[in-house]
């Protein structure tokens, strides 16, 4: 009796402690031994800080200077729970990859959630809609090489008020440009 309630306890210990990933990276090209790495790779270097903060934000996307050109890169929303991307979505796709034809840099797709569901779930459902993003970027002619993605679960809300309006603003994919 004494060993299990032993048992129990160091079981509980350890579900206890166990930590959590915020934040997991997936390099479009990498292979089953590079994954790991890349997964655990954050890209926070200098350059690609630069790159962002120089990104004008406005409601339903961003805009960038491309070759000296201003253009918008529209963000990507999804229905609850899905990472299908609507008819709607695709014309702000074809339109983003119209103005990324003209970038040779690399470009992350981020993949947000709402707040709904587990950290686990939303951050493998943010991946998926990253990755359906960047599909549908390389099938109007992006180059898979240049796209890496992200997924930030529903650690990046950019509205926090108890709203179906709200969450749906968090169920999106956004892109950024890294040099």
């Amino acid at each position: 009796m004494k060993k299990m309630g032993i048992y129990s306890l160091l079981i509980a210990a350890v579900l206890l402690t166990g930590c959590s990933q915020k934040e997991i990276e997936v390099d479009a090209n990498s292979n089953a031994a590079n994954s790991e790495a890349s997964l655990n790779q954050v890209a926070t270097n200098e350059s690609s800080m630069a790159v962002d903060q120089a990104m004008e934000t406005a409601e339903n996307g961003v805009y960038v200077t491309i070759n000296g050109k201003k253009v918008f890169l529209g963000s990507v929303y999804f229905a609850f729970d899905k990472y299908d991307i609507s008819a709607a979505m695709r014309d702000v796709i074809k339109a983003n990859a119209s103005a990324l034809s003209a970038y040779n840099g690399k470009i992350k797709v981020e993949g947000n959630c709402d707040e709904w569901g587990t950290d686990e779930y939303n951050y493998a459902l943010g991946l998926k809609r990253a990755n359906a993003v960047k599909d549908a970027l390389v099938a109007d002619g992006i180059d898979a090489s240049n796209i890496s993605l992200i997924s930030f679960g529903e650690s990046n809300p950019v509205c926090n008020e108890k709203s179906s309006e709200c969450w749906q603003k968090n169920r999106r994919a956004e892109h950024r440009l890294l040099p």
